[in-house]
């Protein structure tokens, strides 16, 4: 299918080229659905091994690509994925489904990213223990959506603000701490914390030139340490 695809980019109807005029490399392999999300599709390169005599009318004609890509782009097509909102939107309503949630999912798709967020009532659930519960799920939704690193999308997923919110509440402690580490001159290590809320702390303080920051211990007593630059 992915080949048929590529040809039509070229305006190649089905059955206008012999399979010897040709040549097809799967870049990336196609991946089943998963949890009833659609997999993504695979990644070709079509290449034309026939001769200038044997090429499509529309091809060898000199005035209808005049304006149009040059021949290494004719001769390259990348497909890639379809876009992930709609599957995404699809994982998310069996979740809420399955948590007997009645939320409402909204999505914004960029060309690196995708962002949705869960509004509803009793979204405790969803959000989890200081939100570890929503930040699996976001890992899921990762990489059910996007296994394939050419073709990936960043997925962001949010109840209500809830990230946003512990974002900014991780980021004032984090500054509050780093101030104290310097002035008493001396080490300081923060409550234990989840992966997600840690990288907030080492990202809000990388760019400190008076403080470094390291993680220790095992989860899930794994904390953040803010030292002095001596």
């Amino acid at each position: 299918m992915a080949v048929q695809r590529a040809l039509a980019e070229l305006d190649i109807a089905p059955g206008e080229l012999r399979e010897d005029q040709y040549a097809v490399e799967v870049l990336v392999q196609p991946e089943e659905g998963f949890m009833g999300v659609e997999g993504t599709d695979a990644l070709v390169e079509v290449r034309l091994t026939l001769d200038d005599s044997e090429l499509p009318a529309f091809l060898a004609n000199d005035e209808d690509l005049e304006d149009g890509p040059d021949d290494e782009e004719l001769d390259e097509v990348y497909m890639q994925p379809e876009a992930g909102s709609t599957r995404l939107r699809e994982l998310l309503s069996i979740v809420l489904t399955h948590l007997g949630i009645d939320g409402k999912i909204r999505i914004v798709e960029r060309a690196d990213a995708i962002s949705a967020d869960i509004s509803g009532e009793d979204l405790g659930i969803l959000i989890g223990k200081r939100g570890q519960t929503i930040d699996a799920l976001e890992y899921l939704a990762n990489v059910a959506l996007y296994p394939n690193p050419a073709a990936r999308k960043q997925v962001r997923i949010d109840a209500e603000g809830y990230k946003k919110r512990r974002q900014a509440g991780i980021e004032r402690i984090a500054l509050k701490r780093a101030e104290e580490a310097v002035r008493r001159g001396r080490s300081v290590q923060l409550e234990p914390m989840t992966a997600a809320e840690r990288k907030i702390v080492h990202l809000a303080l990388k760019d400190w030139q008076d403080v470094v920051t390291e993680s220790r211990g095992r989860e899930p007593s794994r904390a953040v340490v803010i030292s002095p630059v001596r």
